[in-house]
């Protein structure tokens, strides 16, 4: 279903890192948008199935800990022994950690809010602010599907977005990083999994977003506020990603396509340390293609090694709801 286009985005988030741009544009910034979408789609999902009661609510917490922190934990710790052997320093690992930055860096939320704590000055996975922003998520969905406050905060959300994309908040804080705008990302991705068995209603659905992100787009032109930082790419990256997730999610999960979605979590986690440790950053097409390559192998590795065998956690829990 989503698994090979996930790894498109994980590989779009680690060219956006090599300074790759497409047409001018941030390709990472729209594929973490997309990635937004599909996991309110999945959350959604995965709530409605097994965790649809406030009794449950604590086995979806640990399903998705299960699911995020072993290949974390391990990249951090890669990250941190690489750091200390060879003695590195650059923009995200600016001096020896405290505590207290090698504590935001275990629990990973924290990480979001590096525009006021100062955590990118000692970060091991610098794509981390957007996981933390995950997380947050995880914690806020099951009690907005289950009390039916999606819409609510729908509304709230689209203001704060909408604030920003006109400059009257931070554009890249409120419009991209933070979850008071970026939440109605989540949310698109979760109203569309309600729609689903409705073929007509979902395509109205992805039309009238697409609709209006191209008015939004058009006003925000007219004001002269399109420029502003990653407005372009958010917009772009909603209407891609509502298009791309009422198309797969017609389609059945298949062991390639799962086994794909596997290897884009850990290309997400470990491309900046094959950058530091491994290849730098590429300038030629053969240097970025083993950049690419080194990541995926590293990513399969990961997930072989140290997720996969405890998997079976994960439909324990399922099956006991």
């Amino acid at each position: 279903m989503f698994g090979g286009f996930r790894l498109l985005l994980a590989i779009l988030v680690a060219l956006s890192h090599v300074n790759i741009r497409i047409a001018g544009l941030n390709p990472g910034v729209i594929a973490v948008v997309c990635f937004y979408l599909i996991s309110g789609y999945v959350m959604t999902g995965l709530i409605r199935k097994h965790y649809h009661s406030v009794s449950t609510v604590r086995f979806f917490y640990l399903d998705r800990a299960i699911r995020l922190f072993p290949q974390y934990l391990v990249i951090v710790a890669m990250t941190l022994c690489w750091f200390y052997v060879s003695g590195i320093k650059n923009n995200f690992l600016q001096h020896a950690p405290s505590s207290s930055e090698l504590f935001n860096n275990l629990v990973v939320v924290p990480l979001n809010y590096f525009m006021f704590n100062q955590s990118d000055q000692f970060t091991l996975i610098p794509p981390a602010w957007s996981l933390g922003a995950e997380i947050q998520f995880y914690l806020l969905i099951p009690w907005l599907l289950m009390f039916r406050l999606r819409a609510i905060f729908f509304v709230m959300a689209s203001a704060v977005y909408l604030a920003a994309a006109s400059g009257w908040l931070n554009t890249d804080t409120f419009g991209y990083r933070l979850m008071p705008g970026i939440l109605v990302y989540f949310l698109l991705g979760s109203l569309l999994f309600d729609v689903r068995e409705q073929a007509k209603t979902s395509l109205k659905v992805a039309a009238y977003v697409v609709i209006a992100v191209a008015a939004i787009a058009t006003v925000l032109s007219v004001f002269h506020f399109l420029h502003l930082l990653y407005n372009k790419e958010t917009l772009i990256g909603m209407a891609l990603g509502v298009s791309f997730v009422v198309l797969l999610g017609k389609f059945r999960q298949t062991k390639i396509d799962n086994f794909l979605g596997d290897l884009s979590y850990g290309v997400f986690l470990n491309h900046f340390l094959i950058q530091w440790a491994l290849v730098g950053v590429p300038t030629e097409l053969s240097t970025l293609i083993l950049y690419i390559a080194y990541s995926l192998v590293l990513s399969a590795l990961t997930q072989f090694v140290f997720e996969k065998p405890i998997l079976h956690l994960r439909q324990k829990f399922r099956q006991s709801t």
